[in-house]
């Protein structure tokens, strides 16, 4: 419980100025700028849907997930080298990982839609649980 109450404590710090309000407001900007400026500023999309009207639908998706160990897992209980540390992990060391090492994974997620008609970005919208910006 510690754990996740001091992992939300650096999240909100650390994010307190990035909102879902500041990407609003940046993808606003990008109305009305071409493919060309979208990629360039974007990089490549993760897809690009061409409509039967000619129009077009470029998709950013961004994922990340963090792995949080669990606290009552044992690497081991003295100073090693890296190779040393991962040893255990062909149990063929004096210590045998102990636990679930992986307590909680959380996924972060943001897909980000901008809707393309004559080369020219007319709308966005976006959907997940990390579509923030400074």
């Amino acid at each position: 419980m510690l754990k996740k109450i001091i992992l939300l404590s650096v999240t909100l710090t650390l994010g307190a100025c990035a909102t879902s309000q500041n990407y609003t407001n940046q993808l606003n900007q990008e109305i009305g700028k071409t493919t060309e400026q979208l990629i360039g500023k974007y990089g490549q999309p993760s897809k690009v849907k061409r409509l039967d009207n000619g129009n077009e639908i470029i998709t950013y998706v961004s994922l990340n997930q963090q792995v949080l160990p669990d606290p009552d897992y044992e690497f081991n209980n003295d100073f090693l080298t890296e190779d040393e540390m991962f040893y255990p992990f062909t149990y063929g060391g004096s210590i045998i990982p102990v636990g679930n090492f992986m307590e909680d994974v959380i996924t972060d997620y943001c897909k980000t839609d901008f809707y393309i008609k004559n080369n020219i970005v007319t709308s966005w919208q976006y959907n997940g649980n990390s579509c923030v910006a400074m």
